[in-house]
């Protein structure tokens, strides 16, 4: 079967023929550091489906590569990763972005080259600011500072909170939503910590917080720092629920902070669990037989991805970066997740949310939205 170069992917695709095309997805996520397992589980998820659809001769006849960079959930290296896929025309559509720092850094970027891009940034004003070459598949962080808060007050009736964050533009702006719906369901912040991403110790702020014996602890930051506080507070005697974002739905949480410091604490994710549907269970099922482990935190998301990009091709009238973009932002497709479609500004038009608890040596379903 003979493929046609990069610089030919405009030609008319001939469907059934013996002429195919090969189209390349640029991939980008945190590979190495301490959030490489959320970054190459969720490729992990997205090269088990085009592995399968390329074995089967693509879609119409056309099959994907993928060009996949570290960008280390690092802005300066997610921006040179953003300039190496803009400047290969090969490369047609992107797949990029686990982190909103990152994103925040690399959305102008891909926009001023009008390389389309399916985002996994969280931070909600990353859809607010006019790009018209992104979508973004997964809840923003509305929906996962609002299960949480809700959960805190109106569930488990806790009335005080401290919000800690890590001043990052994730950390920062999801701890800033959590504080505006924790109040608003009627409970009270007692104080706003700040710390910074490279913080290991966290006795001194501790300290400061147990005279105010707070209800509940929010902490808006990534891994290690998740663990590392949970552990340490549990050690020095603060008694409080803690709550995290979706960077703590991870083995590594319980591992680090130790199982018995872990118990209790919450998660909010947009992760379904793995047995919550047929289509799902499928999917885990799959991923394990192909990669010798169960399934990482956002794995199926790159396998939905996956099953937006094969709708993206068979509804596209070409494969140019603006034709695809065209697809990407009108596409409708029902994924292992649910039915999904864009709004005008790539937000989803519908997106889930669930809230888990540690309990023993795993996170239990509490809540979902």
């Amino acid at each position: 079967m003979r493929r046609l170069a990069a610089a030919l992917l405009g030609t008319v695709l001939m469907t059934g023929s013996a002429w195919a095309e090969e189209i390349t997805i640029g991939i980008s996520g945190p590979l190495s550091g301490p959030q490489a397992y959320f970054g190459s589980t969720w490729h992990n998820g997205f090269k088990l489906y085009w592995d399968k659809l390329n074995a089967a001769g693509g879609v119409n006849g056309v099959t994907v590569k993928y060009n996949q960079q570290d960008d280390k959930a690092d802005p300066r290296e997610g921006t040179l990763v953003a300039q190496k896929f803009c400047d290969d025309d090969g490369v047609v559509i992107a797949l990029v972005n686990f982190n909103s720092g990152v994103a925040q850094s690399t959305l102008p970027i891909y926009d001023e080259c009008k390389l389309p891009n399916m985002t996994f940034g969280s931070n909600p004003s990353l859809t607010q600011q006019g790009y018209k070459y992104m979508v973004r598949p997964v809840a923003n962080d509305l929906a996962g500072a609002l299960l949480p808060a809700e959960h805190a007050v109106k569930k488990l009736g806790l009335k005080t909170a401290v919000v800690i964050n890590d001043k990052q533009v994730f950390g920062q702006g999801i701890s800033e939503i959590f504080t505006k719906n924790f109040e608003a369901a009627g409970g009270k912040v007692l104080e706003t910590v700040a710390v910074t991403p490279t913080d290991v110790d966290f006795t001194a702020v501790i300290a400061k917080i147990k005279p105010l014996n707070p209800d509940a602890i929010y902490l808006g930051a990534v891994m290690p720092q998740l663990a590392l506080f949970a552990k340490q507070m549990h050690e020095q005697g603060l008694k409080a629920r803690l709550f995290v974002p979706d960077g703590g739905y991870t083995p590594d949480l319980i591992e680090q902070a130790g199982e018995a410091n872990a118990q209790g604490v919450v998660v909010a994710i947009q992760v379904p669990p793995m047995d919550a549907s047929p289509a799902i269970a499928e999917f885990a099922k799959q991923y394990k037989e192909k990669f010798g482990e169960e399934p990482g935190a956002y794995s199926i998301y790159g396998f939905v991805q996956g099953q937006i990009l094969e709708q993206v091709l068979k509804t596209t009238k070409g494969f140019s970066r603006e034709d695809l973009n065209t697809a990407l932002h009108n596409v409708k497709v029902s994924t292992a997740v649910g039915d999904l479609e864009f709004d005008e500004t790539g937000e989803l038009k519908k997106a889930p949310s669930y809230l888990y608890e540690v309990e023993g040596k795993n996170f239990k379903m509490i809540g979902s939205y």
